[in-house]
Formats: C-alpha cells, structure tokens, sequence
C-alpha cells in the first residue's frame, strides 16, 4: 500500500449506523507536511467556483490536463487506481457482502478501475478532488444532512485544516436514520428530511484526518457550520462509482419546482 494512502491507518470499521472509518493522523506526519505546503490554493480558486460561489472543486481530469506539484500528481493517481479501489472495497467487504450479495461483491473486487473523465472504459470510475470553501458563518454550513450519488459506492474526506485557522465547526458528520427514508430531494443536494435522522458521530475538522464511508440507502452526513471562519476550508474528497447503470440504492428523487 502507498504511503500517500488515506486508509493505511485505519484499524476498525464501523458498522452503525453504518459502515464507515475514521482515522486521526491518516497520512504519515512528513507525507502530510509536504501536502499541505504545496497545496495548489491559487490553481484549485481559478476555476469557476459552485454553490454560489463558495466552493472550488478541482477534479482528477483537471489534475491530468494541468499538473500540480509531482507529490500531488502521485496522490491523485493513486487515489484513483484500481489498487486503492480495490483497498476500499476489502475494507467494506463483510458490509457489502451482507447488504448486496457476494456476487456483487465478486464484481466489485474483480471489475475494471479508471480514473472519471480521464479514462471512462473502466466498469468502475474514481475520482479525487481539491476541494476549497470559502469563509461561511455562522447561520450556514457547506452541507446539511444529505444523501450522496447513488451511482457512489464510497466517499472518502481528507481533512487539510490550514495553520491558523481559529473557527470552530466544519466537522464531518454521521447521521442515524429513524423510520424510512422513502423520498429526497435532489434539488437540495439529496437532502433528507430533518424528521428521520439525528447527529450521531462527528470527524472534528482538523488536519490530516480522514472519514470514508459505504455509500447505503441511510448514509446520511453532513457538515457542521463554522463558527466566525475567517480562513478558507481544505479537504480532498475521494470517490469510487459506477460507470453505468449500477446504483447503490433507489428511493425516490424529487425536484423543486
């Protein structure tokens, strides 16, 4: 395993309310030092910015089109290997296995890996992304409590907490579900209803730590609000999908009118 992987420390797998990891000091601390003094700020805030404009997200296929430094050209591929794919699906094995039956486990171990955008012939796709956010108070939060993609399998966040910053909040967030979830709405990010789901374990935002969980029906999470920020929000956001018509789970997506 590479020494720039984010689950090389994991010790355990938590399985309520679902599956998921989390580990302090992910990376090694001299790797991580490296990452975080050549994190590529100004390359990441040219793009064009989303959700209103306070978050900057730089993808594997802008990675491979304009390099950032060597250290994170090696993260970024690695993160997107069938290796680390692979690593993440072992990892959730007994979970999947239990959930979606061992020949979709078989597939998932077996199938082809590549990275999205850059190479989409695999059965599989993966992803890894800057992520920035910029400063936002108090009365908001980059995400509440949401489902992902369906096409997702995994989603992993590494937190790169930047020297200096004072804020509190902007913490990862599990969610337990209560009742079913039967419906949610696309057009707010996949949010849930607050009625079904309480707070049950937060990854506080603080650097090198790293939170990845299996992408189920009630996988909700979200993030806490930063309490008077005056600095941007780092983190890296890892991803494995399928490249086609697998989903992880199917409820009904409604739309805003």
């Amino acid at each position: 395993m590479s020494d720039l992987s984010c689950i090389q420390n994991v010790k355990e797998v938590h399985t309520d309310p679902y599956p998921y990891v989390c580990v302090k000091g992910a990376l090694p601390t001299a790797r991580y030092k490296e990452l975080c003094e050549t994190f590529p700020m100004e390359l990441v805030t040219s793009t064009d910015p989303h959700d209103g404009g306070i978050c900057y997200r730089y993808k594997m296929k802008e990675c491979a089109q304009e390099a950032p430094p060597a250290i994170w050209q090696d993260f970024f591929e690695y993160h997107t290997s069938p290796e680390y794919f692979r690593s993440c699906v072992e990892l959730f094995a007994p979970s999947i296995e239990t959930a979606y039956g061992a020949d979709f486990l078989h597939n998932l171990s077996t199938g082809s890996v590549t990275p999205r955008d850059v190479d989409n012939t695999g059965q599989y796709v993966a992803d890894c992304q800057f992520v920035v956010h910029e400063p936002v108070d108090q009365t908001g939060t980059s995400r509440t409590p949401h489902v992902d993609n369906p096409i997702e399998i995994y989603a992993g966040l590494l937190y790169m907490r930047q020297p200096g910053d004072r804020a509190q909040g902007g913490n990862f967030t599990v969610h337990r579900v209560h009742g079913q979830i039967t419906e949610v709405n696309k057009s707010l990010g996949r949010q849930v209803d607050d009625s079904l789901h309480t707070p049950h374990f937060e990854v506080p935002y603080e650097a090198n730590n790293f939170c990845m969980f299996l992408n189920v029906k009630d996988s909700v999470h979200g993030v806490t609000p930063r309490i008077e920020p005056t600095m941007r929000r780092r983190s890296i956001n890892i991803i494995g999908e399928f490249n086609g018509n697998g989903k992880m789970w199917k409820v009904k997506e409604i739309k805003n009118k």
